[in-house]
């Protein structure tokens, strides 16, 4: 199990928008529990302002999808030893969303992609191994 101090440590090793989170941004379904979550930006529409010539215009985030950190630092502290074909099990728990954060006044939006594993979910399966 992770304890608290456990996911102050991993969170604070993990890139922006990755970690262990309960209730994180941008999923969809109510999970009331801890998930090891990554977000990154994938594009959106921007451009748009108060001026008259302000028009909206897409743009696109053409970098490839980050390496899920939390997921390997959470693996780190729990299961350190895991075989590449565990590792290939543990990735099918591995939940994908997208969300659009479109709170801006003039209507500039930033879209996101979301990959999570629910906590209780990999320790389950941890302890088959």
């Amino acid at each position: 199990m992770l304890t608290e101090e456990k996911i102050v440590e991993i969170n604070s090793k993990c890139p922006e928008d990755q970690g262990v989170f309960t209730e994180p941004w941008g999923i969809r379904c109510s999970i009331k529990e801890p998930v090891i979550y990554q977000r990154w930006l994938t594009g959106g529409m921007c451009g748009g302002g108060y001026h008259e010539d302000s028009y909206l215009r897409p743009f696109h985030n053409y970098e490839s999808k980050p390496a899920f950190t939390a997921l390997d630092l959470v693996l780190k502290e729990l299961k350190p030893n895991i075989t590449y074909l565990q590792y290939k099990e543990i990735e099918r728990l591995i939940k994908e969303d997208d969300e659009t954060d479109d709170t801006d006044y003039y209507g500039n939006t930033q879209d996101y992609e979301i990959t999570y594993i629910i906590l209780s979910e990999l320790i389950k399966l941890l302890e088959t191994f």
